[in-house]
């Protein structure tokens, strides 16, 4: 890792580093963890991790968030009226008696 000028290297990161390969740097980066876990695994900072991909012209894809999500299914029953006007009507009769209780609980309202 050759200092440019303006870039500053921790040196802790370059120690670290000189104990990898690139070849095992790149394994590292391969088996789906982020930069940030590779980063807390080796103990140095994010961006040492990135300066030394560009460095030694290595790669990295993103690994997918939704790897352990769970696909949230919908219950559409609580939809009761399809029409929009039926719909439009019970949720104004709901806001309405909302008002009213609380103008009753509340005489300042």
């Amino acid at each position: 890792m050759t200092n440019q000028k303006g870039t500053k290297y921790n040196s802790k990161s370059v120690l670290t580093l000189k104990n990898y390969t690139p070849e095992d740097i790149q394994k590292m980066l391969n088996s789906g963890d982020s930069k940030k876990g590779l980063a807390k695994k080796l103990e140095i900072p994010y961006k040492s991790i990135d300066q030394y991909i560009i460095a030694n012209n290595l790669t990295y894809t993103t690994p997918s968030r939704n790897k352990n999500a769970q696909k949230v299914e919908y219950n559409n029953n609580d939809v009761v009226n399809d029409d929009p006007l039926e719909r439009f009507k019970q949720i104004f009769a709901e806001r309405k008696l909302r008002r009213t209780l609380k103008e009753l609980r509340d005489g300042y309202y």
